[in-house]
């Protein structure tokens, strides 16, 4: 006995189930696309609050800084790259060790809180380090970055160099009275961000001074309660 052909009844409701579920579908997508709207504006926001607050505060210590006379100082290049051998700086939470600029002042307090280290030199600079927890991997940082660049329209020379055997985004922005170089990179669960602030006019003879004094940066890692103890 061969099976009874759909009747007209059955049809409808099997037209309006499928309308039902594609009606079902489309909402459920709207609504996640919502939502990833709100989660990307709210990391927008944060990370432009982050870099402006960064940026505002390099020009603040820049221009609160006295006027120096030129020429050769402590701490001025020469120092810097024949001091590469000297005592390290050791981050008291294990984060990270590197040897300071030779002639550098270290505040008992930085300038600015976020800051874990900062030295300040000669002709107002300034060598300041922040390392935090992160779970980032490298190509989600230089996307972050990015994103943060774009959201302001920010003219900074983005590029990339090593620290080490570390790959990181090497960058560079013009404010008022310094120029700024940021070396962004990780290590395992850490985030290094380095900052160096030069007057304009100093920026080409200190930027390789820089890089070479961040050979010397050794990071550490994110020592946690469930870690084993360290061999003695």
């Amino acid at each position: 006995m061969k099976p009874l052909p759909p009747s007209a009844g059955d049809l409808d409701a099997l037209a309006a189930r499928r309308a039902q579920r594609r009606l079902d579908d489309k909402a459920r997508r709207a609504r996640l696309q919502a939502g990833l709207r709100v989660v990307f504006l709210v990391f927008a926001g944060l990370a432009l609050v982050a870099l402006v607050a960064d940026l505002r505060n390099f020009g603040r210590r820049a221009a609160a800084r006295p006027a120096v006379a030129s020429g050769p100082r402590p701490g001025a290049a020469a120092d810097i790259l024949a001091g590469l051998d000297d005592p390290r700086y050791e981050d008291p939470r294990g984060y990270f060790s590197f040897v300071p600029p030779r002639g550098w002042i270290r505040p008992a307090r930085p300038p600015a809180g976020f800051y874990d280290v900062v030295f300040q030199g000669p002709h107002g600079m300034d060598l300041a380090i922040q390392v935090v927890a992160t779970n980032q991997t490298f190509n989600q940082l230089v996307d972050k970055l990015r994103q943060v660049e774009r959201s302001l329209a920010a003219d900074t020379h983005m590029d990339f160099a090593y620290v080490g055997p570390h790959r990181a985004v090497k960058r560079s922005v013009q404010l008022f009275r310094s120029r700024v170089l940021v070396l962004d990179f990780l290590t395992g669960d850490l985030a290094h961000h380095v900052q160096f602030s030069t007057p304009p006019e100093l920026y080409e003879e200190y930027e390789p001074v820089f890089l070479r004094l961040m050979q010397t940066y050794s990071p550490g890692r994110l020592v946690t309660a469930g870690d084993p103890p360290a061999a003695p």
